[in-house]
């Protein structure tokens, strides 16, 4: 999506496109994506993102990173991000990275690599240079599952409490709604 030189001329592939603001609480949210046309071609087809690609804000007040998940299909990422792909897509090193990143420590590495501007930018040289201590290869698959099951666990928490929400709001409207028209 950077333009020509990426390969980005239009045409009549459709693809999808993530943008920064779509990177919410270190998930990437799939459901509202714009779609461009592109012209299709071996350029084109080349920054089509990957399962388990990360993508990091370019572009950000703050340091957004993004595990991009299994399903992804004919999808690119804005100008507005930066792609990290592990040479092992699925074997725990993107798992790893993406937890490391969203970590406290990792967030203060990358934003310390931000310059400063009316908008912070982050290059993708500056990215390179933040520090990543890589756990032994045998380990990665068991902090890729656990990097999986957290995260599965804070969906469905989230979800319990939108849930619960919902209840208690929509209880409290009818009690009152039905206790009014007692009343009237």
């Amino acid at each position: 999506m950077a333009g020509r030189g990426a390969g980005a001329q239009r045409g009549d592939w459709r693809v999808r496109v993530v943008d920064s603001a779509d990177i919410l609480d270190d998930q990437l949210s799939m459901r509202e994506l714009r779609e461009v046309g592109l012209r299709q071609g071996v350029r084109t087809a080349a920054h089509l993102l990957e399962p388990f690609d990360l993508v990091v804000a370019a572009r950000a007040r703050a340091a957004k990173v993004a595990l991009v998940p299994p399903g992804v299909h004919r999808t690119v990422a804005a100008v507005t991000l930066l792609v990290v792909r592990t040479p092992d897509p699925g074997m725990g090193l993107a798992h790893y990275l993406w937890y490391y990143l969203t970590s406290t420590l990792g967030r203060a590495e990358v934003a310390a690599r931000f310059t400063a501007t009316s908008l912070p930018s982050l290059s993708a040289g500056a990215l390179g240079e933040v520090p990543v201590v890589v756990p032994p290869a045998p380990e990665l698959p068991r902090i890729a599952d656990l990097a999986e099951a957290a995260a599965a666990s804070r969906r469905a928490a989230l979800e319990a409490v939108r849930i619960r929400h919902d209840i208690v709001r929509d209880s409290v409207i009818a009690d009152i709604a039905t206790t009014g028209r007692e009343r009237s």
